[in-house]
């Protein structure tokens, strides 16, 4: 189990708050379930955003003990704030991230550079409200969310526009390979194949130690 892929879901996927009052959408459980059949080499995981903290412990345990030799990030939503969290805590203990996937990541505060070797970032396209107002971190995703209340009415607001404007959509990110899709917030399944087929684009970052 030398190569291991972590599939971090958003709100509402496994088994945060928002389960409380919804069904589980398992959405990353089924990015998971396509990579691991397409890549049989590659051991894969799925958790939600709020198993964060156990997912850094799983890591660092199986890193120190050498049963994990290459490690792989995606998350969703909410799930891509918590896998840029655990990549930024990776680096700083000299554990290198090989790829980074974040899918229309979603967080209320702007992230500085993540520090992995690849990074392909996919975000769904952004309005003018997006651009403007909810770049305003906590006010703005209090504005944006107001403004776009009507979304529920639209097959886009019930795929979860409205939850990731609630939440904050970070768009492009610095440091990473940025790919826009017009597509919903939900289709995670279809962002994860195109940043598969972009990851040989993005660039190798030479400051990770332990580039492979």
């Amino acid at each position: 189990m030398s190569k291991v892929e972590f599939f971090v879901g958003g709100g509402g996927d496994k088994k945060d708050w928002i389960t409380t009052i919804a069904a589980p959408t398992n959405l990353m459980e089924s990015v998971k379930n396509y990579r691991q059949k397409s890549a049989p080499n590659i051991t894969c995981y799925y958790y939600g955003h709020e198993e964060e903290t156990l997912i850094l412990t799983n890591i660092k345990s199986k890193w120190k003990s050498g049963e994990y030799k290459s490690i792989r990030l995606t998350g969703h939503s909410w799930g891509g704030q918590a896998v840029m969290d655990i990549a930024q805590q990776l680096f700083s203990l000299s554990i290198p991230v090989d790829e980074l996937i974040t899918l229309d990541p979603v967080s209320l505060w702007p992230f500085s550079k993540v520090m992995v070797a690849k990074w392909v970032n996919i975000y769904i396209k952004q309005s003018l409200i997006d651009n403007t107002i909810g770049k305003i971190p906590l006010v703005g995703n209090i504005a944006s969310s107001l403004l776009s209340l009507p979304s529920l009415a639209t097959q886009s607001g019930r795929s979860g526009g409205y939850i990731a404007n609630v939440g904050g959509q970070l768009g492009e990110e610095n440091g990473a390979y940025n790919i826009e899709l017009d597509v919903t917030h939900a289709d995670a399944l279809l962002m994860y194949k195109k940043a598969r087929e972009e990851m040989s684009h993005a660039p190798l970052n030479p400051k990770v130690i332990g580039v492979k």
